[in-house]
């Protein structure tokens, strides 16, 4: 099975199931959608089965609408690191250090460093093209201080030699790995099951327009390499149940939006859900 595609069910199933189950979503506005989304994706496939056994309530409980409209606010940063001091204090950053900071994302923690320490280079690496147009545009903000290099990890070596950073002489390299808000808060993306859009997942966007998207993963493995796929990346209890869905269900018709899936997965987790959501 190509690692890629792998990756990109895994990476599926991890949003689903973690999102819903495993993180706290009293206490966080976005996760707290996420979960009325796929709540409401399982009440309407319980609907269609049912009709007369579920009750009009919403889900679990309403959302504060101020909440709501902060989440979507065009000033709200695109992405807030959570462990920012922690980062800081660590890394410990001096004047006229180089720093890599390998996952620039929303520029959370570039921003910090260099309004700690002004005097030095910062490398802004990120395979996210929508990531480097703001690490660009600090860029001009601090002129000669930061390097946006849109790249992945395994291209790293490469690219340093070519931007004239020999070995040895970074002083500090950030990691921050995974998706941020950024990706989520942004439908067209398709990370995201709070707000429906097409189930993409490319973290490199449009630059590679042959690499598989999700969608392609999702429609095209067969029911075996699905659901050895969610057991081993995802470790997934249900693998088995969730693969066997999402097969009958692209019979129908293709699977190509975030809240479809969402909405075929919901199907064998229904149990489940509807113990989570009673336990509120």
């Amino acid at each position: 099975m190509p690692v890629l595609e792998a990756g990109l069910l895994a990476a599926t199933t991890i949003i689903i199931r973690t999102m819903i189950f495993h993180m706290s979503v009293r206490c966080n506005p976005i996760l707290r959608k996420t979960n009325l989304a796929v709540w409401r994706a399982w009440r309407s496939w319980k609907l269609g089965q049912h009709p007369c056994t579920v009750h009009s309530s919403s889900g679990p409980g309403p959302l504060d609408k101020s909440e709501e409209q902060s989440s979507v606010s065009t000033e709200k940063p695109p992405h807030t690191p959570v462990m920012l001091k922690e980062v800081l204090h660590y890394l410990d950053v001096q004047p006229g250090q180089v720093v890599l900071d390998m996952t620039f994302g929303g520029g959370g923690h570039t921003k910090a460093i260099l309004n700690t320490v002004p005097e030095i280079t910062l490398l802004a690496l990120d395979r996210d093209p929508t990531a480097i147009s703001l690490a660009e545009q600090l860029a001009k903000e601090h002129f000669g201080r930061v390097k946006p290099l849109l790249s992945r990890f395994s291209e790293l070596e490469a690219l340093m030699s070519n931007v004239n950073i020999k070995p040895g002489s970074i002083d500090a390299v950030l990691l921050d790995a995974g998706c941020s808000s950024m990706q989520m808060d942004q439908a067209e993306r398709g990370f995201s099951l709070s707000k429906d859009g097409p189930l993409d997942m490319r973290m490199d966007g449009e630059r590679y327009p042959d690499m598989p998207c999700a969608a392609d993963v999702v429609n095209t493995l067969d029911q075996q390499a699905l659901a050895s796929i969610l057991l081993a990346y995802g470790e997934e209890r249900q693998a088995r149940k969730i693969a066997s869905a999402i097969v009958e269900a692209r019979r129908v018709s293709p699977i190509t939006r975030t809240q479809q899936l969402a909405s075929v997965v919901a199907g064998p987790l229904k149990d489940e859900l509807e113990r989570e959501h009673m336990a509120w």
